[in-house]
């Protein structure tokens, strides 16, 4: 799992080793070469998920706040 502040070689290494653990059966049952990189990619894919909601949190949160701040500034002028 992906932790707070966790740099992108870490994800990266992430998908190299899940890309090696899942060719290890197209080795031993001769299945097609694109098993591994097609799992792995599954795992980017949930990532790149995770990411985008955590922007959309982040950015919905500075939205917020800068509601309240112009709503604010409105009541002072009235």
């Amino acid at each position: 799992m992906v932790e707070h502040g966790q740099p992108y070689t870490a994800i990266l290494f992430k998908f190299v080793v899940l890309v090696g653990l899942l060719y290890m059966p197209v080795l031993v049952f001769h299945l097609g070469t694109w098993f591994p990189f097609a799992g792995a990619s599954g795992y980017l894919l949930w990532e790149l998920g995770r990411l985008h909601r955590a922007y959309g949190e982040v950015t919905g949160r500075g939205e917020e706040q800068r509601r309240e701040q112009s709503e604010g500034s409105t009541r002072s002028v009235l």
